[in-house]
């Protein structure tokens, strides 16, 4: 999700309320901003980057204000002494801006535009700082004899500002993101945890020009993700922010940043984890025996205000195919299907996010789904020719999170009322597991099961194999598989 972002026919907006307390200094109510992009992804991005400039301004104009009540109401002394510390930060604070102008403007690798864009950023900085020092009452730190003879008369020395132009900046990491984005084309929940991973590595270790990257910053790094009590998540969470920094890394090398990745950060993810399992057929009897799958569907609680016609649709679908709650909630009436006389549905990027390409898939429905008398009517209506692009699951749809992160949200409280275990190990998953271990029980080959759960099948080399699987013969393993028996509709 990205705060402050907003659309205008085709192209992406930055707009943020000011707060109250610097509406007079600020001299609006809001800030708007062209990002000068229709791509989300891209907006994103300089959305975020957008917000945290102006957390810095703001602060500065605060802490400026506060600056300016201490010195009315100090001592003489106290005066001199804070005047000599605001000098300094001040002083600091322009030697940044400067640092940016130099690392972020003058870098002849941007395109005019960019260029512009960052000028244009640099010299709002520039003015928020003098508006900061005015309300400090200081003179600007582009006048340093103002300042000198200020000082002076207070009998004080004040330290010689450094004149030259600074050398240009080591890049960082993060540096590397533009790049990393250019080369991958990530979706946004990719880059959003990309940055997170990023955030966690500088809170390890720093922020550390790449050519200072040494062994153990990887394996203080490694030893941060793997204190579970202070970070709140496991091994293999752990193991994806590495997997991040790793990505970064690797582009830092292809973009001659450095020669080599020189932090190792492998560890064994699968110590202490506890494995998801298949649902039992005691607990799929208790789900499928639920009011939800009976005509008393209606009289239910609508969890996180989703119908409950459309959670029966999703648990059926999910039970049958295997695929991801996500994958399915985020299907469009037009991604059912009739292709040579099978009925099934489409997986695709277009409708939102999928968690690798080989996740893109058509999956056959089998006939036990089929024959489901409710399930048939709500097919028929989904599949009545119109609305193509509209929403299959509409109530968990049209919302500021995803329609995944609904049916998740709605699945959750479902297993409460029907007495299911709760915990992320017994989320929607374990229908993956289910079908997957349904199909090894009737013999089914691993690029079959692959092909149905948007696996990526590996070859005797352990690299991807692309072995396209018929729809007839993904049909006929899944009308192979004994399912649940469903309340009230088989």
């Amino acid at each position: 999700m990205c705060t402050h972002l907003i659309k205008r026919g085709s192209r992406y907006y930055f707009r943020r309320r000011v707060p109250s307390d610097l509406v007079s200094v600020v001299g609006s109510k809001e800030i708007t901003k062209a990002l000068g992009t229709s791509d989300r992804a891209t907006a994103c991005i300089q959305c975020r980057l957008e917000s945290i400039r102006l957390d810095v301004e703001w602060s500065a104009l605060r802490a400026a204000a506060e600056t300016k009540d201490v010195i009315d109401n100090a001592s003489t002394t106290a005066q001199a002494s804070v005047r000599k510390r605001a000098y300094e930060d001040a002083e600091r604070a322009y030697e940044e801006d400067q640092e940016y102008y130099y690392r972020y403007v003058w870098d002849e690798g941007f395109e005019e535009e960019e260029r512009e864009r960052f000028e244009a950023d640099a010299a709002r900085q520039a003015a928020v700082l003098r508006e900061a020092h005015r309300l400090a009452g200081m003179p600007l730190p582009r006048d340093p004899a103002a300042v000198r003879a200020d000082l002076e008369d207070l009998g004080l020395q004040p330290r010689t500002p450094n004149t030259s132009a600074p050398a240009k900046s080591v890049k960082s990491l993060r540096d590397v993101i533009p790049s990393w984005i250019a080369r991958n084309a990530p979706k946004e929940n990719a880059i959003g945890r990309t940055d997170k991973a990023l955030s966690l590595f500088e809170q390890a270790v720093g922020v550390i020009p790449l050519v200072e990257l040494k062994k153990a910053h990887g394996a203080a790094f490694v030893l941060f993700l793997l204190d579970g009590n202070a970070r709140g998540f496991g091994r293999k969470t752990a193991h994806n922010h590495a997997a991040c920094i790793t990505a970064l890394l690797t582009v830092a090398v292809k973009d001659d940043l450095i020669e080599r990745n020189p932090l190792d950060l492998t560890f064994d993810k699968s110590i202490g984890a506890e494995k998801r399992e298949p649902w039992t057929d005691v607990e799929l009897s208790r789900m499928f025996g639920h009011a939800l799958f009976s005509e008393r569907m209606g009289d239910l609680p609508e969890w996180q205000d989703v119908k409950p016609a459309d959670g029966r649709a999703l648990l059926l679908i999910l039970q049958h195919t295997g695929a991801r709650i996500g994958e399915i909630a985020q299907l469009r009436r037009g991604d059912f299907q009739m292709l040579g006389g099978t009925t099934a549905i489409r997986i695709t990027a277009e409708a939102g996010t999928v968690k690798t390409a080989e996740s893109e898939r058509t999956i056959p429905l089998a006939a036990h789904l089929l024959a489901n008398t409710w399930f048939g009517a709500w097919l028929a209506a989904v599949m009545d020719g119109s609305r193509a692009g509209d929403p299959a699951f509409p109530s968990m749809a049209g919302r500021a999170r995803g329609p995944g992160d609904t049916a998740v949200q709605w699945f959750r409280e479902f297993r409460a009322d029907a007495s299911l275990p709760a915990g992320a190990l017994n989320g929607s998953h374990r229908f993956r597991h289910w079908i997957r271990s349904a199909l090894a029980a009737k013999n089914i080959g691993d690029a079959t099961a692959d092909a149905i759960t948007g696996h990526a099948a590996q070859g005797s080399s352990g690299r991807v194999a692309y072995t396209t699987i018929p729809l007839a013969v993904m049909l006929d393993a899944l009308n192979a598989l004994k399912y649940p028996k469903v309340s009230g509709a088989d």
